[in-house]
């Protein structure tokens, strides 16, 4: 593998065993160990500022886009994928008519472990995928979802993700 289009925002964190290729990181972001990221020319890969990767995570967007908001939070053995890999000619291909398209995931929102998101899913701000989901639907803001396929648990309201910070001395 040819490394290129590679940049980084100031104090970005990439475990030695992990693989990135075609990616664009902004400020602050962590990638644990054994992950693989990897875009193409026609399509970086976009990783956003106060982001974090937990182990095992593969993000294969050498087919269309893949762009991550900031303080995102993946956790460990998820896969997010452009387009799906079929064999040429394999009689499935017709149910995974969709082909690439690109995965967007907003500012603040946190994926739990052992989920698979589809092509052509975006998952808007403040949103939490319950672990083990498979989301293959598009997401709006300030919600909750889980299971496969994964289905609205509920609608946060905003004001419950607001926490209160210390007092200044």
């Amino acid at each position: 593998m040819m490394l290129a289009n590679l940049s980084f925002g100031k104090n970005v964190f990439i475990h030695p065993g992990s693989r990135v290729n075609n990616v664009h990181f902004g400020d602050e972001v962590k990638i644990a160990k054994e992950c693989s990221i990897e875009g193409s020319p026609e399509h970086v890969v976009k990783i956003g500022s106060g982001t974090i990767f937990g182990m095992y995570v593969t993000l294969d967007g050498t087919q269309a886009d893949i762009e991550i908001g900031e303080h995102v939070s993946i956790a460990q053995h998820n896969v997010l994928v452009s387009h799906w890999n079929l064999a040429p000619g394999s009689a499935v291909n017709a149910y995974f008519s969709k082909g690439a398209a690109p995965i967007r995931i907003g500012d603040h929102s946190w994926i739990g472990s052992g989920c698979v998101l589809a092509p052509g899913v975006s998952i808007v701000r403040y949103c939490i995928v319950a672990s083990n989901s498979y989301v293959d639907q598009s997401v709006p803001d300030f919600s909750v979802v889980g299971g496969n396929p994964a289905r609205l648990l509920r609608q946060l309201k905003p004001e419950e993700l607001q926490t209160k910070l210390p007092e200044k001395e």
